[in-house]
């Protein structure tokens, strides 16, 4: 595992970017409060401030001004999970498990936790209800989202401490992939195999982390064999949508001995059309998904995965959210969780 730091450790203000944009302190707080439309701020004048926050890396500090608003013998903390109604649901419920067990250690006299799970459809971030809203969480996770929800994060200060997961987005602390990895792990099991007409089983809606591991696993197949694999998208993410998409690419008569998909839920779909064609996992179609699911062990045959730690990621997430939220961290960081293999009958 790697962090990289962007360093710098003295704590922007309010008045820094006062000063840095020529405003005064009350402009930038009406900006940072997301008031700015009714205080009748110029917009040239509530870009500028933005800029400013997002070059001079300003970490909000609303969590600490909530909890002194609090009953001084008792903090509650609120933390919340931001994800898309299109991701794995299974995906989802294993990270907020995760956060709240590792939350609840935390728990002690004067000090508890509730971790709620906040949605929004993929690519529409923005949209969300109460996003900017600075009394609703002390810290967030956000997970699961396309480029133009990333584009919308890297153009806002949202107004409480954020870990952005499996994505590089500048100005936040992310935990995310080892770069390329997890496809290029994929692609070595499958050629190990002796496997040469893979393929590779992506959804229609790419996030940062599957556009990249597909990306990984064309650019490792291509290196060994001088050919690229074939591409298979699906509709969507649910194993439906992944048995409808191979079932037409096998129906097609295209090759297939190897696959990779880039989520478990997928493969799961993948399962069903491969069985439906009369042929053999992974006597004829070697199979590796992403993600490790809680029920790859029960998969027929069991699902061979690539993927990180899940355990880590969010031991890193937590820590990363209760360093921000304490100011122990002014300056975000990027931590690269490098992937394991679990190896089954599938590949």
């Amino acid at each position: 595992m790697a962090a990289m730091a962007r360093s710098d450790k003295r704590p922007v203000t309010v008045h820094m970017i006062a000063k840095h944009v020529s405003v005064s302190a009350s402009a930038v707080s009406t900006v940072l409060a997301d008031r700015h439309e009714e205080r009748r701020l110029a917009p040239a004048t509530v870009e500028r401030i933005r800029k400013a926050v997002r070059d001079l890396g300003y970490v909000p500090n609303v969590a600490a001004r909530r909890l002194r608003a609090h009953d001084p013998e008792v903090h509650h903390i609120e933390l919340g999970i931001l994800t898309s109604f299109e991701a794995p649901l299974f995906l989802v419920s294993r990270v907020l498990r995760q956060v709240q067990r590792m939350a609840d250690a935390r728990t002690g006299p004067g000090r508890n936790f509730s971790v709620s799970i906040a949605m929004f459809h993929a690519g529409r971030l923005r949209e969300m209800a109460g996003l900017l809203n600075a009394s609703r969480f002390n810290g967030v996770v956000i997970t699961n989202t396309l480029p133009d929800d990333d584009a919308f994060l890297a153009a806002t200060t949202l107004p409480y401490a954020v870990v952005v997961l499996g994505r590089r987005l500048p100005n936040y602390c992310c935990v995310l992939d080892t770069p390329g990895e997890i496809g290029r792990r994929a692609a070595e099991i499958l050629l190990g195999r002796g496997c040469r007409r893979p393929v590779v089983l992506t959804p229609a809606l790419l996030t940062q982390s599957t556009a990249e591991r597909a990306e990984a696993f064309c650019t490792t197949v291509r290196a060994k064999t001088g050919t690229d694999p074939a591409r298979v998208v699906a509709a969507g993410f649910t194993p439906t949508n992944g048995a409808e998409a191979l079932r037409a690419h096998l129906g097609a008569g295209r090759g297939c001995d190897g696959l990779y998909a880039v989520t478990d839920g997928l493969a799961l779909g993948a399962y069903q059309a491969i069985k439906d064609a009369g042929r053999k996992i992974p006597k004829d179609i070697a199979v590796v998904g992403v993600g490790d699911h809680e029920h790859a062990d029960f998969f027929d045959p069991p699902l061979t995965c690539v993927g990180p730690s899940n355990e880590t990621i969010v031991e890193q997430i937590v820590t990363q959210l209760f360093d921000l939220m304490n100011r122990r961290r002014v300056k975000p960081v990027e931590t690269f969780v490098p992937p394991s293999v679990v190896m089954r009958a599938s590949a």
